[in-house]
């Protein structure tokens, strides 16, 4: 009885205090459930309080490129809403193709692609290139290409949430890196 009291003044007297619940940011993410072998997650690209960011939805099978890109294009489902998650992506009036290669997607929407945001093809790039990333290469390994309204933006990555021109991504010197470009299709 001695040695509990001892030790139950010691702790009383060492300055820890009992504190509230501390909300601090979203939930964690990426973790499976245990026991949970097949269940496989797709991650679509919104925009966010904090900017872009990636949000797993489980799925029954792996999710190609094509698949992900609808999901996104439906928007968010009411978990996503409730996290304050959005989508910059306009609504589409007319079919979008997903057409996947090694290492490679296209997208061709029934609109100009100069005039999506810079939100906006992150949202597409991030979400069809993490679909189609094989295991053991970087998200940024997949090059995506945009088009539609007569214009192609090539060669575009992914790195972490954001979409940007592969000939950005650093390069051994004297190694060109590849080549970037917006122009008229067809030419």
């Amino acid at each position: 009885m001695g040695a509990a009291a001892l030790l139950l003044t010691t702790l009383a007297g060492c300055g820890v205090t009992t504190t509230d619940v501390i909300d601090a940011g979203l939930p964690a993410t990426g973790a499976r459930r245990p026991g949970a072998a097949n269940v496989f997650d797709v991650r679509l690209y919104f925009m966010s309080p904090s900017g872009i960011t990636s949000s797993p939805r489980e799925a029954g099978a792996k999710v190609g490129a094509e698949e992900a890109v609808n999901l996104l294009l439906q928007g968010t489902n009411s978990a996503e809403q409730v996290r304050g998650l959005y989508s910059d992506l306009p609504k589409m009036n007319g079919e979008v193709h997903v057409t996947t290669g090694t290492m490679r997607v296209g997208i061709q929407l029934p609109l100009n692609v100069t005039r999506l945001s810079p939100i906006a093809r992150s949202q597409l790039v991030c979400t069809a290139a993490n679909a189609e990333v094989p295991r053991g290469r970087a998200l940024h390994d997949v090059k995506v290409e945009l088009s539609g309204g007569s214009y192609v933006i090539s060669d575009m990555v992914c790195d972490s949430n954001n979409a940007f021109p592969a000939a950005k991504l650093p390069t051994q010197a004297g190694t060109p890196g590849p080549v970037t470009s917006v122009r008229p299709s067809g030419s």
